[in-house]
């Protein structure tokens, strides 16, 4: 009888600390989180300029259904890989903004020409900062309760389990890595391609009017840099700003020619600055890639397009 009574204790103690260890995994994990959120809110943060390099998507079959992941790695304007948590928001050779945190090294929001993908949302922030008090206080009642007589071992399991999940979920080796990585792919040279698939079309010398069927537009200025009175975040990228004039342009493109630094990107009404194109003259603004040297105004599309040189 003694014996039994001593093995039910024994396995009751034992329990007792899987059950601490489990409790301290749980609490540790979601007070890392947590905490690594509200670091990130409010701590300071740092812009990097970059072009995405690698673009890739896998769906899988789960119990909720068809499941999309993606990777997405970019080239920044120092010649480092970073990852960005865009899913499919932005294409390949696009050039964008990333906004990193300066503590983790983590992508809060990503910025391109149209859009801006948020990773990091300013309610979470206050909900993180919220719920990671509301947890340090949760764990000082446990850790004194644990603490009383004839117990206080088993706050040893319990602060083992805290520190094993603050191991995973802080620290590189886990969850806990920054946003740069080794390598990426060199930003792919869309221009080849499309002079591959679709032959050299007329070209139009600088001054001159670029003509495409209807169509008609003519370069009067041009300078790198956003324009004047344009919203604050289109500074972030490097930009080309050109005035133009048209005539019968309708829904006609406008593009910048590409090259080995990537693919340049319209911004709508460029970013709201004044004097922007109304359909027959004002500015075209486009953010491009770091080291980016425009050679051509592409007007039209395919069997249409026509080229106006600018240098």
């Amino acid at each position: 009888m003694v014996l039994r009574e001593q093995d039910r204790q024994a396995g009751q103690w034992t329990n007792a600390m899987i059950i601490a260890f489990v409790i301290g995994i749980v609490w540790g994990s979601v007070a890392a989180f947590a905490g690594r959120w509200a670091v990130e809110g409010s701590a300071g943060t740092y812009d990097v300029r970059a072009v995405i390099s690698e673009w890739n998507s896998k769906t899988t079959e789960g119990q909720n259904g068809p499941h999309t992941g993606y990777e997405v790695l970019a080239i920044t304007e120092d010649g480092r890989a970073i990852e960005l948590p865009t899913r499919d928001a932005f294409g390949l050779a696009d050039p964008v903004v990333a906004r990193l945190s300066s503590v983790t090294d983590r992508v809060l929001s990503v910025r391109g020409a149209a859009r801006v993908v948020e990773a990091h949302h300013p309610w979470e922030k206050i909900t993180a900062m919220s719920l990671g008090l509301a947890l340090l206080v949760f764990a000082a009642v446990v850790l004194c309760r644990l603490a009383r007589p004839g117990v206080a071992r088993k706050a040893l399991p319990f602060l083992a389990g805290l520190a094993f999940a603050a191991f995973v979920v802080l620290t590189p080796v886990g969850f806990g890595g920054t946003a740069y990585r080794e390598a990426a792919d060199p930003v792919p040279n869309f221009w080849e391609h499309r002079r591959d698939l679709w032959g050299p079309p007329p070209v139009f010398a600088r001054g001159q009017t670029a003509v495409s069927g209807e169509s008609a537009v003519r370069v009067l200025d041009g300078w790198p840099g956003a324009p004047s009175g344009a919203e604050a975040w289109l500074s972030g990228f490097h930009v080309l700003t050109l005035r133009i004039e048209a005539s019968r342009l309708g829904d006609t493109a406008l593009e910048l020619s590409a090259d080995e630094h990537g693919e340049p990107e319209r911004v709508k009404d460029c970013a709201g600055a004044p004097g922007a194109f109304d359909g027959t003259t004002g500015l075209v603004c486009f953010v491009v890639p770091p080291g980016y040297r425009p050679e051509y105004l592409l007007v039209g599309k395919l069997d249409r397009e026509v080229l106006l040189k600018l240098q």
